[in-house]
């Protein structure tokens, strides 16, 4: 499951997204796009890792969405707590501005 951060500006059917993360070279066009995804969602929508392998277009669909995933992770836009039971506890938390820059995260 991810929880994404309640930090975002959204209006109806769009939403505002600061520009730092978009023009950060150090990361994919990938990991972008996921991040930017996952920002313009509804603040109480779930998403589950199964969901975005589906709905993701290249041939190694889960290799590919671990490795953007990893990549926000590394950068500071989502941080990852594991529960007792690592496949059913596992909650991500989604950040427009990488989490280092903030201060503490909770």
């Amino acid at each position: 499951m991810i929880i994404k951060d309640k930090s975002k500006r959204k209006n109806g059917k769009f939403f505002q997204m600061n520009n730092a993360p978009v023009q950060n070279g150090d990361l994919t066009n990938g990991a972008k796009g996921l991040l930017c995804y996952l920002i313009s969602l509804d603040e109480k929508w779930e998403v589950h890792l199964r969901d975005l392998i589906e709905n993701h277009r290249s041939a190694d669909k889960r290799k590919t969405i671990e490795k953007q995933i990893n990549e926000l992770i590394a950068a500071g836009h989502i941080v990852k707590k594991q529960g007792a039971n690592k496949r059913r506890d596992t909650t991500y938390t989604v950040y427009e501005i990488p989490i280092h820059l903030q201060g503490s995260p909770e």
